[in-house]
């Protein structure tokens, strides 16, 4: 649940296709983020965990979206998981 949160918040943050900033309900990205978090492994890098969005969203929402849309986002979810490793 502990990753799930964290995947969530940043995916909710992201707001990627602006769903929630024009007028969606708060579970807008919660199946996308379910998957996400799901496939998640610690120890993945960045461009690994950029790579899981991009293709969850990509699927989600019949996009070709480039991982490196992703980056920023899985960066800030690779470094929370992360802080107590380092």
């Amino acid at each position: 649940m502990y990753q799930y949160l964290i995947v969530k918040k940043h995916i909710d943050n992201m707001d990627y296709y602006s769903l929630l900033s024009n007028g969606a309900p708060d579970d807008e990205y919660d199946n996308e983020t379910r998957k996400i978090s799901d496939r998640i492994i610690i120890g993945q890098n960045e461009y690994e965990i950029a790579s899981i969005i991009a293709e969850v969203f990509n699927n989600a929402f019949d996009r070709n979206d480039a991982t490196k849309c992703f980056l920023d986002c899985a960066r800030k979810i690779f470094l929370e998981l992360n802080e107590n490793e380092f």
